[in-house]
C-alpha cells in the first residue's frame, strides 16, 4: 500500500465523475486470490421486453385509457399508478401489456423489464417474491451471488437501485396482490403493469383494466390479419368461426396459422371441425373448452411424428428449449428436431423467444402434458432420461473449459456428436448462461424425485459455472443434495468431492465456519480412503479458508501439507495451485522475498504444464509484490503480461484484477488520469461479477488516486465505501488500508482529531496483523499529522520508527517519506544542513523508483536551499 504523502498541483475533478459509477454494495462475496480464472457474470440488461405482435387488433379504448393516464400523471409530476390488467386465460393480457409498453417505452429511458411470476405455469408453483426480486436485481446488473438472502433486504436493495430511475416494469402472470407488493419500486417515476387472471382489488392504489373477449368484428379482423386472407366476403362464416374460438386472441391466432398454411381450406370446413373437436374434449381438464378445442384442432392436423414430438416437448422441466435439447428429449436427429420446432412455430403452437430458442404458452403446455399421460410412465421417463443425459454431458464439456484452477475432482468428459462443440471458454460460458435456468430446473426435478445418481451428476457438471456465476444459494442447495445423495449411495469418494464443491461456494459467499466444516469432513473421507490427491485438494481449500479468516499460521500448515502431497504425486498443476496460495499468504504477512520465491516457482510449473491462466495468476501476484516493494517498472511489466494472458483466455475478471493494480502503479508514478480510468473499468467488472473483495480494493485504489489530485470529497466517499465493504467481508488488512488512507485524507483537510483516531486504529490493525509495511506507512502518516499539530518530538519518533521498518523491508518509498519527515524536524530545530541532506536523500530515492512524490520533495528542498528571504 503506497500513496501516502503529498499531492500534485493540478486537480482533476473529472476523475471523480469518471469513477463515481455503479451501485451500492450489500453483501460479501469471494476473494480475488481464489478464482482468477472464473468468467464474469452476465452484464446488466436494461430491456427484457418481448417483441411486439405485428397484428394487434382491438383494445383501442383500454390502450388509450392507460396511455393517457400515464402521460397525465407524468405531466402533473405525481406518482405513476400501478395498472392491474386482468382477464381470463388466452384473453391477451400479456400481449396488451407488451403493446402498451412498446408504445410507452420512449418515456422510460432507463429500461423496460418483463418478468413472468408463473401464477399459472404448469408444473411449478408461483414464484416467491424473494426469488422474483433476486431475478430483477440480476437483470438490472446485480450479480446473482451478490443478492441478500431475505425478502426485506432484497426489497430494500431493489428500491434503492430504482431510486433515481425512470423504468417500466411488467409483472406478468401474477397470483395475487401479496406476490406483487414487495416488488413495487419506491420511486414515483417508475411505471408498473401487472397482469393476472384474478382481479387484484386488494392491490392498494392500483388502476384496474379488465380485458374481456374481443368483439366478434375485432376477432375477425385479427383472424384476417394473421391468416393473410380477405374475409370481407365471408363475414357470417368468419363470425361463426371466431365465436367457436370464444373470440379469444390466443385461439384466433392458432386458427389463423392453420388457415395461412392451408390456402385451399374453406372456413365452412373449419367451423365443422371446431364443432366436432369441442364435443370430443369433455374430459380434458382445461380452463376454457374453446381454447382446448383450438389446441386439439391444431394437434389433429399435425403428422404423426410431429404429434409425438409435440407431446414430448411438454415434459421439459424448464421453460425454454433449443434443437439440441429437443432432439434428446424426443429421440430424433437434431436436423429433424430443428424442422419440427420450425413447423410448430409456424402453427403457433410454440413461440420463438430468440433465434433457435422456443417456449410453449402455459395453456399449451397444460394440453401437451395431458396428452403425454396417455403415452405411459415408462415412455415419458425414458424421454426425460435422454434429456437429463444430454444436459449432464454437455454441462461436463462446458465445465472442462471453465474449471481450470483449484480443481475439485471433476472428471473429464469426452466430446460427443450429440452435443454442441464447446471447444473454447467463450462457447462454454455462452452455453452455460443460456441453459442455467434449464439446468437448475432439471437438477431440482432430480432432487425432488430422489434420483440420487443424477443429483450427483448434475451437481458435478454444474459446479464450475455455479461457483463462478451463481446463484450461490441454489448452488449450495444442489451441492448439499449431492452430498446427501452420494452418502445415500455409499459413494465416499464422490461424497468427498461434493463436500469440497459445497465448501468452495460457502467460503465464496462468506460462510467460513460451514465451509471449514465441509472441507474437514471431505478431508476425513479422503484420508479414510487413502486418497492423497483428494487430501491435497481439500488441504489447499482448507488453507484458503484459514487465509480468509486471517489464521495465517494454520493456513501455511495446510498449504505446506497440500504442497507436499502434490509433490509426492508429481502433480505439477496441483503444486502450482498450492504455491500460488502459499505465496499470497506470505506477502499478506509482509514476507516479500518468501512470496516472490513461491510465486516464481508456481509460474515455472504453470509454464511447464502450458497452463496460461495459471501463469496469468502467478504473474498478477508477482506484480503485486513488486508494487509493494516500490519496483514500479517490474510491477507494471508483470501486470501487463498477466493482462495479456487473461485477455487471450477471455478472462475478464482476471483482467480487471490486474488492471486495478496496474492503475495503482500508474497512480504512484503520476499517471492519474490513466489510473482512474482503468480502476473505474475494473470496478464496473467487479460489480457485475459481484466480487466484493475485489470491489473493496478497487474502491480503495480509486480513493487513493482521487486523494493525489486533491479531490478529497471524492476520495473520502470511495474510501468509506471500501472500509464498509472490508468490514462486511471480514478483511482486516483491507480495513487497515482503508483506515490509513482515510486518516491521510482527514489530515490533508485539517480534520486532525478524526485523522488521529483513524490512523491509530489503522496502526493497531497493522500491528495485530504483523504487517510491517502497513505499520511503516501508518507511522509516517501519524508523524506528518503530529508535526502539523505541533507535536514535533512525537513526529520525529514516529518517522524514525518508520525509517527502521522501511529499511528492514527494502521499501524505498516509505524510507523516503520517513527521511522527509526527519528532515522537516531538523529544519524546525534549526539544523538546515541536516534537513537538506535528508531531503536530498529522499528525493534521489523517489526519483530512482519513478514516484511522482519526488516533485513535491523537490519543491520543498528548493525552498530550504533558497531560504525564506530568497
Amino acid at each position: 500500500m503506497n500513496g501516502g504523502g503529498g499531492s500534485q498541483d493540478r486537480p482533476r475533478a473529472s476523475l471523480r465523475a469518471d469513477a463515481d459509477s455503479g451501485g451500492r454494495v450489500y453483501q460479501a462475496l469471494g476473494n480475488q486470490y481464489i478464482y482468477e480464472g472464473r468468467p464474469v457474470a452476465p452484464a446488466s440488461v436494461t430491456n427484457t421486453l418481448p417483441r411486439d405482435t405485428f397484428a394487434f387488433n382491438g383494445r383501442d379504448g383500454e390502450l388509450t385509457r392507460l396511455i393517457n393516464a400515464v402521460h397525465q400523471a407524468s405531466e402533473s409530476e405525481g406518482p405513476l399508478p400501478v395498472f392491474a390488467i386482468d382477464g381470463m386465460p388466452g384473453i391477451g393480457k400479456t400481449a396488451f401489456a407488451i403493446r402498451a409498453a412498446h408504445l410507452l417505452a420512449g418515456s422510460f429511458p432507463d429500461g423496460t423489464l418483463f418478468v413472468n411470476l408463473h401464477a399459472h405455469s404448469t408444473g411449478q408453483l408461483p414464484v416467491e417474491p424473494v426469488d422474483v426480486i433476486g431475478s430483477l436485481l440480476s437483470i438490472v446488473g446485480v450479480a446473482a451471488q451478490n443478492v441478500p438472502a431475505g425478502l426485506d433486504a432484497r426489497a430494500a436493495m431493489w428500491r434503492d437501485r430504482l431510486a433515481d430511475k425512470r423504468l417500466l416494469l411488467i409483472l406478468d402472470n401474477v397470483a395475487g396482490h401479496r406476490q406483487v407488493e414487495p416488488l413495487l419500486p419506491g420511486a414515483d417515476n417508475c411505471l408498473v403493469l401487472v397482469t393476472s387472471r384474478r382481479r387484484l382489488a386488494a392491490l392498494d392504489g392500483a388502476v384496474s383494466i379488465s380485458l374481456g373477449t374481443l368483439a366478434p368484428a375485432e376477432a375477425v379482423a385479427l383472424l384476417s390479419a394473421l391468416s393473410g386472407r380477405d374475409l370481407s366476403h365471408t363475414e357470417p362464416v368468419a363470425d361463426a368461426l371466431v365465436r367457436l374460438c370464444g373470440c379469444l386472441p390466443l385461439a384466433v391466432s392458432l386458427l389463423a396459422g392453420r388457415l395461412r398454411h392451408h390456402p385451399l381450406w374453406r372456413l365452412e370446413d373449419l367451423v365443422e371441425d371446431m364443432t366436432d373437436a369441442q364435443a370430443r374434449l369433455d374430459e380434458l381438464q382445461a380452463e376454457d373448452r374453446a381454447v382446448a378445442a383450438t389446441f386439439e384442432l391444431s394437434y389433429r392436423d399435425l403428422p404423426d411424428d410431429l404429434r409425438i414430438f409435440f407431446r414430448r416437448l411438454g415434459l421439459h422441466p424448464g421453460e425454454e428449449i433449443d434443437d439440441w435439447a429437443a432432439a434428446a428429449l424426443t429421440g430424433v436427429p437434431r436436423g429433424k428436431a430443428r424442422r419440427h420446432l420450425a413447423a410448430l412455430y409456424d402453427d403457433h403452437l410454440i413461440d420463438e423467444l430468440r433465434h433457435g430458442r422456443y417456449r410453449m404458452h402455459d395453456l399449451i403446455r397444460d394440453y401437451t402434458r395431458a396428452l403425454a399421460e396417455a403415452d405411459g410412465t415408462t415412455s415419458n421417463e425414458e424421454a426425460v432420461g435422454r434429456l437429463f443425459d444430454y444436459y449432464q454431458r454437455t454441462a461436463s464439456l462446458a465445465d472442462q473449459q471453465l474449471s481450470r484452477t483449484l480443481r475439485t475432482g471433476i472428471p473429464s468428459a469426452s466430446g460427443a456428436s450429440d452435443a454442441p462443440h464447446l471447444t473454447t471458454r467463450t462457447q462454454a460460458l455462452k452455453w452455460m448462461e443460456s441453459e442455467r435456468a434449464n439446468l437448475l430446473a432439471c437438477a431440482q426435478r432430480t432432487i425432488q424425485r430422489a434420483q440420487h445418481p443424477r443429483v450427483v451428476q448434475f451437481a458435478r457438471s454444474m459446479a464450475g459455472y455455479l461457483q463462478q456465476a451463481g446463484p450461490w444459494d441454489r448452488a449450495i442447495e444442489i451441492h448439499r443434495a449431492a452430498t446427501a445423495a452420494a452418502e445415500h449411495n455409499a459413494n465416499a469418494p464422490e461424497q468427498a468431492r461434493a463436500l469440497v464443491r459445497l465448501a468452495t461456494v460457502q467460503y465464496l459467499s462468506g460462510d467460513y465456519p460451514q465451509a471449514r466444516e465441509a472441507v474437514n469432513r471431505a478431508l476425513r473421507l479422503y484420508r479414510d480412503a487413502n486418497d492423497p490427491s483428494g487430501q491435497a485438494s481439500a488441504l489447499c481449500h482448507l488453507g484458503i479458508i484459514h487465509k480468509l479468516t486471517n489464521d495465517h499460521d494454520v493456513a501455511v500448515e495446510a498449504l505446506e501439507q497440500s504442497l507436499s502431497l502434490y509433490r509426492d504425486l508429481a502433480d505439477q498443476e496441483g503444486q502450482a495451485d498450492a504455491l500460488t496460495q502459499f505465496g499470497i499468504v506470505r506477502y499478506w504477512q509482509s514476507d516479500y522475498p518468501g512470496a516472490t520465491l513461491l510465486l516464481k516457482q508456481a509460474l515455472r510449473l504453470y509454464r511447464s504444464t502450458e497452463n496460461g491462466l495459471g501463469q496469468a495468476n502467478a504473474l498478477h501476484h508477482l506484480g503485486l509484490v513488486r508494487w509493494l516493494l516500490d519496483d514500479y517498472p517490474m510491477a507494471a511489466e508483470a501486470l501487463e503480461k498477466a493482462i495479456a494472458l487473461y485477455r487471450e483466455h477471455g478472462n475478464l475478471i482476471g483482467m480487471a484484477e490486474a488492471q486495478n493494480w496496474l492503475g495503482a502503479v500508474w497512480c504512484v508514478t503520476g499517471r492519474y488520469d490513466a489510473a482512474a480510468q482503468t480502476q473505474r473499468e475494473a470496478l464496473a467488472v467487479f460489480r457485475d461479477m459481484g466480487s466484493r473483495f475485489n470491489e473493496s480494493e478497487a474502491l480503495y485504489n480509486l480513493g487513493v488516486t482521487l486523494g493525489y489530485v486533491e479531490d478529497y470529497d471524492g476520495a473520502v466517499k470511495f474510501l468509506e465505501e471500501s472500509l464498509a465493504m472490508c468490514r462486511l467481508v471480514h478483511s482486516p488488512l483491507g480495513e487497515a488500508d482503508a483506515l490509513w488512507a482515510l486518516g491521510s485524507m482527514y489530515r490533508r483537510t485539517g480534520a486532525h482529531a478524526v485523522a488521529a483516531e483513524t490512523l491509530d486504529q489503522s496502526l493497531a490493525l497493522y500491528r495485530e496483523l504483523d504487517n510491517a509495511l502497513g505499520e511503516a506507512a501508518a507511522l509516517n502518516e501519524i508523524g506528518q499529522l503530529s508535526f502539523a499539530s505541533g507535536q514535533h518530538a512525537r513526529a520525529l519518533e514516529h518517522h524514525e520508527s518508520a525509517l527502521s521498518l522501511a529499511r528492514s523491508l527494502s521499501s524505498p518509498f516509505e524510507e523516503a517519506l520517513a527521511l522527509v519527515g526527519i528532515g522537516r524536524h531538523a529544519h524546525h530545530a534549526g539544523e538546515t544542513e541536516a534537513a537538506v541532506e535528508h531531503l536530498r536523500e529522499a528525493h534521489a530515492m523517489l526519483q530512482r523508483i519513478g514516484a511522482a512524490e519526488a516533485k513535491n520533495v523537490e519543491r520543498e528542498l528548493a525552498g530550504l536551499v533558497r531560504g525564506p528571504d530568497d
